[in-house]
């Protein structure tokens, strides 16, 4: 289950995380909307549970682990999209499909506001994209069969005790312990593809 989240929804919740006691009037005028439109989408975020009461206290649900998040893309050059998502740690999965969202990511963020970070730098990648927060896990399927095996981390060769961070290329998967052994990685292979280019 997830709640669909549009540009607007974040701008909101940007203002009245910083003040909430901010008017319908003051917001509608800060952001250049009507105040219909701006009292609609409240409404709608205190119902999906995102805005709780009036002051703004964002569900617990939604920081636990941090923030789990689904993208989808329309991306006119798919390769360059995938290209930009690989460089950002957060993201941990990355699909190219068939359907009209021809990308689809998920990301962990630690907190909201890195959460309106990273979709700013989608924006101003000019793709049109979907947000959906992941507010439960309905079944999950675990990325190691329990059959008494340890993981080591392909990187720094750490026995992995959570929930591996995967990588596929060449239709290989590896494992890490952590984001910064996954960036460690991706950075090395990233080095030599550019030495094979050069010689």
């Amino acid at each position: 289950m997830g709640v669909n989240l549009t540009e607007i929804d974040y701008e909101i919740l940007k203002i009245l995380q910083e003040n909430a006691r901010a008017s319908i009037s003051d917001i509608s005028r800060e952001l250049g909307l009507s105040r219909v439109t701006v009292r609609q989408r409240i409404k709608k975020l205190i119902e999906n549970g995102i805005i709780k009461k009036f002051t703004v206290i964002l569900d617990e649900k939604l920081m636990e682990q941090g923030v789990q998040v689904l993208i989808g893309f329309k991306a006119p050059n798919t390769e360059q999209l995938v290209e930009e998502l690989e460089k950002m740690d957060v993201i941990s999965e990355i699909y190219v499909t068939s359907g009209e969202k021809n990308v689809i990511c998920k990301a962990v963020i630690p907190n909201i506001k890195m959460l309106r970070d990273m979709l700013k730098k989608f924006v101003d990648l000019n793709i049109p994209f979907e947000t959906n927060i992941v507010l439960k896990t309905v079944k999950k399927t675990e990325y190691a069969p329990k059959l008494g095996l340890k993981l080591k981390c392909d990187y720094c060769g750490k026995e992995i005790t959570d929930e591996p961070y995967t990588y596929t290329l060449y239709n290989r998967r590896f494992y890490f312990c952590c984001p910064i052994c996954l960036r460690e990685f991706k950075e090395r292979i990233h080095a030599l593809e550019r030495k094979k280019k050069q010689s």
